[in-house]
């Protein structure tokens, strides 16, 4: 998913189980067409708040609600961006902001999830055991 919905986050924090942010900027399962989160309007607008840019807003957003995030990138100049995120944080309006528009992005919880783990489906710690 794009951002974590946040089902998944407080199933993961009531039973201490660590959260990462995989794949925090784009989706291998982006479907064709699909508009970037890197291209959000909302995102833009923090990005430049912060002189930072849209990806470095997208992985401080989920350092600053205490996920793990994994970024995959092989360009030098991208993980050297990747990592200068420390010199600054998201207000927490602007946690709450990108948040919100979560829920209506590819991935959020009222589009479906990209990642379901069908061959963990059974398991009784299965955490989306009430989504068909």
């Amino acid at each position: 998913a794009v951002v974590s919905t946040q089902s998944t986050g407080e199933y993961c924090k009531r039973e201490d189980i660590a959260f990462v942010a995989y794949s925090p900027l784009t989706s291998p399962g982006k479907r064709p067409g699909e508009a970037s989160i890197l291209e959000n309007e909302l995102v833009r607008e923090i990005a430049e708040r912060h002189n930072a840019s849209p990806a470095q807003i997208l992985i401080r957003y989920q350092i600053d609600k205490g996920n793990g995030v994994i970024v995959k990138s092989v360009t030098p100049s991208r993980i050297t961006e990747n990592l200068a995120v420390t010199d600054f944080s998201l207000s927490p309006d602007e946690v709450s902001q990108l948040t919100a528009i979560s829920d209506s992005l590819p991935g959020g919880p009222s589009s479906g999830r990209y990642f379901t783990f069908p061959n963990f489906r059974n398991h009784p710690r299965h955490p989306f055991l009430d989504e068909k």
